[in-house]
C-alpha cells in the first residue's frame, strides 16, 4: 500500500494554525496578513512532513493548469531553439510546458487536440511553430470562438486579429549587407542575392521581405541589384560562382543566400571549383537554421533569427492575454530582430 499523502490539514496541525492561514502562505494571498513567526512555523511544518501542493486542488482552486502547449515537429532544430526559449520563460512564470505534435497524414488529432485540452482545464494557452505562409482562418476562428489565448510563432503575419511572434526578415537582410559590405573590407562589386527555394514553396511574406529589403539596400547605395534563384539541391551552384567572377581579374562580387541551409552544397561547390570562401568570395547567410557559424568550415558569417528570444516572447504573450490581452493595449504583431554571428565566410 503506499504511504498517506500528506495535507494542507495536516500541515495546519503541526503549525498550530487554520488551512486559511496554510492557504495564504503558500499562495501570497492578499488582505490575509501572516506575520513573520508564524509564516515561518508554517513553512517549518511544510519541510518537516515534506509537503507538496496538489496541483489538482489548486487548478480547481485557480481555474489554473499552469502548463502551456507548445505545438511544433519535435524533429525540427528551430522547434527546440523556441523550445528553450519557452522553458527560460515558463520556469520564470511557475509554469510547465506540455508537448504536442503533428500527426502524421492520416491520422486524427493534431490541432483539434488542442482545444480539447484547453476545454478540459488540462492547459491554459497554446504556442505553435508555424511555417512564414501559415494562415488556416477556420483555425483561428476556432481559438477565437473557445477563447484559448494563443500566439502563432511565425504564422498570421498579414491577417490581423491573431497574435503573432515574428523575425524582421527586412532588418536581418539589411543587418547582413551592412556587415558584407562593411567599411576595411576590399573594394567589391555590388553583392548577390541568391533567393533559395523549395520546387513547391509559395512566395511568402518573408521572402518577399527579404528580397524587397535587398533591392532597397542597392538603390540606397547606387548599386544594381542581382538576384538568381536557386532550386534547393538543383545543383546549380556551380553557374552562380562562376557568375560572381569579375571581368579581367577583378574580384568576385559578394553572396548573399537566404536559407543557411544551403551552404553545405554551396561550400562543396566553392571546393570543387577551388575557390577559397572568404578570401576568393565572400559569403554570407539571412538565417542560421543549421547553426553554419560554428558547424561550418571556414565559419559561415550570418545573421541568425531569434527563436530563443521568440520562445520567450511567445509565452509573455499567452500569459498578458490570460491577463487581461487588448484590454491591456497588447500587440498583436510582435517583430523582433536578428542577431549577426560573424564569421569567417565574409
Amino acid at each position: 500500500m503506499g504511504k498517506k499523502r500528506v495535507t494542507s490539514f495536516d500541515v495546519a496541525k503541526r503549525a498550530g494554525v487554520s488551512r486559511s492561514v496554510v492557504s495564504a502562505v503558500l499562495n501570497d494571498t492578499p488582505g490575509i496578513g501572516v506575520g513573520a513567526d508564524t509564516r515561518e512555523a508554517v513553512l517549518e511544518a511544510i519541510r518537516e512532513l515534506n509537503y507538496h501542493v496538489d496541483a489538482g486542488a489548486r487548478s480547481m482552486k485557480t481555474g489554473r493548469s499552469m502548463t502551456l502547449a507548445a505545438y511544433g515537429d519535435t524533429r525540427h532544430p528551430l522547434f527546440i531553439r523556441l523550445l528553450e526559449g519557452m522553458q527560460q520563460e515558463c520556469e520564470l512564470s511557475g509554469y510547465h510546458i506540455l508537448l504536442c505534435s503533428p500527426r502524421p497524414k492520416g491520422n486524427a488529432g493534431g490541432r483539434a487536440e488542442l482545444l480539447e485540452l484547453y476545454h478540459q482545464r488540462k492547459i491554459d494557452g497554446i504556442v505553435t511553430l508555424d511555417h512564414t505562409s501559415y494562415r488556416d482562418e477556420e483555425w483561428a476562428s476556432r481559438v477565437s470562438s473557445a477563447g484559448v489565448p494563443y500566439v502563432s510563432v511565425e504564422g498570421y503575419a498579414e491577417v490581423p486579429g491573431v497574435y503573432s511572434i515574428l523575425a524582421d526578415y527586412s532588418g536581418s537582410v539589411e543587418t547582413a549587407l551592412g556587415y558584407l559590405m562593411r567599411e576595411g573590407t576590399a573594394a567589391q562589386p555590388g553583392p548577390v542575392y541568391a533567393e533559395v527555394y523549395h520546387e513547391a514553396a509559395a512566395d511568402n511574406w518573408a521572402e518577399r521581405n527579404r528580397r524587397d529589403a535587398y533591392i532597397g539596400w542597392c538603390k540606397a547605395h547606387g548599386m544594381k541589384p542581382v538576384i538568381v534563384r536557386i532550386k534547393e539541391y538543383g545543383g546549380e551552384w556551380a553557374e552562380c560562382l562562376q557568375g560572381l567572377a569579375g571581368d579581367h581579374g577583378q574580384p568576385y562580387a559578394p553572396l548573399l543566400v537566404n536559407w543557411s541551409s544551403a551552404i553545405p552544397e554551396l561550400y562543396r561547390t566553392a571546393h570543387q571549383l577551388g575557390l577559397r570562401i572568404g578570401e576568393d568570395v565572400r559569403i554570407m547567410a539571412a538565417d542560421n537554421t543549421i547553426q553554419g557559424h560554428r558547424l561550418s568550415l571556414p565559419s559561415l558569417s550570418c545573421v541568425e533569427i531569434p527563436y530563443v528570444s521568440m520562445g520567450e516572447e511567445a509565452v509573455r504573450c499567452v500569459l498578458q492575454q490570460m491577463s487581461g490581452g487588448k484590454q491591456a493595449g497588447q500587440t498583436e504583431k510582435i517583430w523582433l530582430p536578428a542577431v549577426l554571428r560573424p564569421g569567417e565566410s565574409a
